[in-house]
């Protein structure tokens, strides 16, 4: 699995600061991540009190909250297929589902509501076909990717 890799595994350091960055501000709260040696449908779930509340995509960018408003207006990237699997199975749990989009360099986490169990979706992604990074190592793959707003998100730095 390309999570394994050198590259795949500074990605997964990264990720753990991004939740340690929700811990830390959201004590009430746990955060479970799924088995990073597997494909797994969703990277996590937030639990309070031993219920699951949310379920959790993690996504970590190279690039500054400055960045991300001037050269992408906002806009996260999430491949479709990824974000449609998330999604189903947030609502056959029953939960509602957010992204976390950490950027890196910023240290800065941004907390995405975007489908809620009971009012459906509370961001609408655009949709298109384009050519990404296919994994965090390298290459290059054409697929539908959905294009999150996440201009009004809840926005934590790291202390």
């Amino acid at each position: 699995m390309d999570i394994l890799t050198p590259k795949g595994l500074e990605t997964l350091a990264q990720e753990g600061e991004a939740i340690q960055i929700f811990m830390s501000n959201f004590p009430g709260f746990e955060f479970i991540e799924t088995p990073k040696d597997t494909p797994a449908d969703i990277d996590g779930f937030i639990i309070k009190d031993g219920t699951i509340i949310s379920g959790v995509e993690v996504k970590c960018r190279m690039m500054t909250a400055d960045e991300l408003a001037k050269k992408f207006n906002y806009q996260w990237l999430v491949t479709a297929h990824k974000l449609d699997r998330c999604v189903a199975l947030c609502k056959r749990l029953g939960v509602d589902f957010r992204g976390f989009l950490y950027l890196v360099p910023d240290k800065m986490l941004f907390i995405v509501p975007i489908f809620s169990y009971k009012d459906g979706w509370l961001i609408e992604p655009e949709y298109e076909m384009t050519k990404t990074q296919a994994t965090v190592n390298g290459g290059i793959a054409e697929r539908l990717n959905a294009y999150i707003d996440v201009s009004k998100a809840k926005v934590i730095a790291s202390l």
